[in-house]
């Protein structure tokens, strides 16, 4: 963790407030705070993607990968190792946990996913909506591979990986399926990050939720974050350092809210 890093985190844990929602003045997130930060997941789907994330530990075979998104720290179309790849890309277990959480709210609805990976937050996110066209866009068609014989395996079959940028792709998206759940991953500049966002805010509906990765992985996504939080059709932002959350429900009073997590 870099000092500027640091010093954001530092940041956070004075100003946040309490996981379990006291000092939370509003209904609409205190109820939030306990059906998504504090509740569990079924056991069986924690086996499940745990299963795959131990797959995925033993893959020392290694790929090309198209690194579109400037998601990974490396260079550009490199050689990797699968297990490297999954252990530095793949969502952590406690925010998977979220990801369901939240996904189960909009059971039902299309959510979008931009960054698939080898596909262990799309199994977070599919196995928490059933009933929900997840459409996960990936740049790279062989981790796309990777990750629609992971979701195969997981026995999903709620997901459609679309292969190709994100800057190509989400306009072909965004024609056939409004999302109201999106998950931004895999790109952390801050240019970019802030088309994604401006382009999906004037479509989804107020309902939507936005959850962006990242979002004090370098100063530019930190930039990005206080930029979209302070957008003014953003009604609810929750911050919880690893993960940014934006609401956009309509007759509330603009609120920010850092949740310590």
């Amino acid at each position: 963790m870099d000092m500027k890093r640091i010093l954001r985190f530092a940041g956070y844990f004075l100003k946040s407030r309490h996981r379990r929602g006291h000092g939370i003045h509003s209904p609409f997130v205190f109820d939030l705070v306990n059906r998504i930060l504090r509740s569990n997941i079924p056991g069986g789907v924690k086996k499940i993607i745990s299963d795959r994330r131990k797959e995925m530990s033993l893959r020392n075979d290694k790929i090309i990968v198209d690194d579109l998104g400037a998601g990974s720290g490396f260079t550009s179309s490199v050689e990797r190792r699968i297990s490297d790849i999954s252990r530095r890309s793949s969502i952590r277990s406690r925010y998977g946990r979220i990801l369901f959480n939240l996904a189960s709210l909009y059971n039902g609805k299309n959510i979008l996913e931009l960054g698939t990976a080898v596909g262990i937050s799309t199994q977070y996110i599919a196995m928490g909506a059933p009933e929900s066209r997840v459409i996960s866009i990936e740049g790279s068609e062989n981790l796309a591979k990777i990750a629609g014989e992971n979701l195969m395996r997981s026995g999903l079959k709620n997901v459609d990986i679309v292969t190709g940028s994100f800057d190509e792709q989400l306009e072909n998206v965004l024609k056939m399926h409004i999302p109201s759940m999106i998950f931004i991953d895999g790109n952390h500049r801050k240019g970019p990050v802030l088309e994604y966002f401006n382009k999906l805010k004037e479509l989804i509906d107020p309902d939507s939720v936005i959850i962006l990765d990242d979002i004090n992985y370098s100063e530019e996504m930190a930039e990005a974050w206080n930029e979209i939080k302070s957008d003014p059709q953003v009604s609810v932002s929750i911050d919880i350092f690893q993960m940014g959350f934006v609401f956009f429900r309509e007759g509330i009073v603009k609120q920010e809210f850092i949740i310590k997590y």
